[in-house]
């Protein structure tokens, strides 16, 4: 029920998401967002840099036929994983329904990676097509079945001032589900790389990726809350201009407040906010808010715990932060645990 149109704008429409840093969540100890760059050699493949700290997430939907809201728990996952090394950064965004879980079966996805180095960006991007407008639409589409898949692309390197953008959409033998990401993304680059890239010149400024300008503004939120009320409400209304392959948008952070430590909530989630933010898509004008709750002190700091969106006035989703977060080595470790020499954030 959870229509991938709002993953990423290009990829999809805009974002849910939570990429701050840390897991991509964002401190003071974290390695700084890279600036624009200016070389212009293309950078290598995120594979080769470590892990250094994967988050996961339950996602939650609500749909509103007429009047009410109907909900269902544990539709879908997420994923955010952080990579890096030697003045490199590397982020990872994963979201989508389980089509074992989700009602119907509805199988909607998306997966975004942004690599930084200081050579340039490379942002590579995968998700479904669907583009449903109604409810009408997503129960007509689950009825009629697809065996085959079918997913938009994009590759795109960001390096002296150009975007080099190579676009395409890809059928696939099989419905591919958001557990099958490693084979869809092997055939993505496979096919991309005989895709002529058209050439977009960047601003001077605009930062070479969605996901690094989130971790920015939930940096200097974390900076400001440690600083006291008065610099937090400082950040309201800070932009961060950044392109997606061929598209500038722009970052606004329109609210941010402290909120006080659920009841349940890791003992590491201190001094938490609720951060609202919004996308602008300079050439269409749309719009596209989301929020954010993530700590800014402690083992949790800038790792968001709670991720909201409502693509459509009558769906919503939410993705939870799971209780534990996994190593570098993939094994699940307890969030609160000390920081270790391994992982430098902790």
């Amino acid at each position: 029920m959870i229509a991938l149109r709002w993953l990423l704008p290009g990829i999809a429409a805009a974002l849910v998401a939570g990429a701050g840093l840390r897991g991509l969540g964002a401190t003071a100890e974290a390695p700084p967002v890279p600036p624009p760059v200016q070389a212009a050699d293309a950078p290598a493949p995120a594979q080769d840099l470590p892990v250094l700290q994967v988050h996961r997430y339950t996602m939650a939907g609500r749909i509103r036929p007429l009047l009410f809201w109907i909900g269902r728990d544990d539709v879908g996952i997420g994923e955010i994983v952080w990579r890096g090394a030697d003045g490199a950064v590397a982020y990872e965004l994963l979201i989508g329904t389980d089509a074992a879980k989700a009602p119907r079966g509805i199988n909607r996805w998306g997966y975004v990676l942004e690599d930084s180095r200081p050579s340039g960006t490379r942002v590579l991007g995968v998700m479904t097509t669907s583009e449903e407008a109604t409810l009408t639409d997503v129960r007509r589409e689950a009825d009629e079945g697809n065996r085959r898949g079918r997913f938009k692309a994009i590759d795109a390197r960001i390096a002296s001032g150009i975007s080099r953008t190579a676009t395409e959409t890809i059928e696939t033998d099989r419905d591919l589900t958001v557990h099958d990401k490693a084979i869809l993304v092997r055939q993505v680059e496979e096919r991309l790389s005989s895709v002529p890239p058209k050439e977009t010149p960047v601003p001077a400024g605009v930062r070479p990726g969605f996901l690094g300008a989130v971790a920015e503004l939930m940096t200097g939120t974390i900076s400001a809350r440690r600083a006291g009320a008065a610099a937090l409400r400082r950040m309201k209304g800070h932009t961060i201009a950044y392109v997606y392959g061929r598209n500038l948008f722009d970052l606004a952070l329109t609210d941010v407040e402290s909120i006080t430590r659920q009841a349940g909530a890791p003992a590491a989630n201190t001094w938490p906010v609720r951060a609202s933010f919004e996308i602008r898509a300079r050439r269409s004008g749309a719009r596209y808010p989301f929020n954010l709750e993530y700590a800014t002190d402690g083992a949790l700091a800038g790792v968001p715990t709670l991720i909201q969106y409502q693509p459509r006035w009558w769906l919503q989703a939410k993705l939870t932060l799971n209780a534990g977060t996994a190593s570098a080595s993939g094994g699940l470790t307890d969030a609160t645990s000390p920081r270790t020499a391994t992982n430098p954030l902790r």
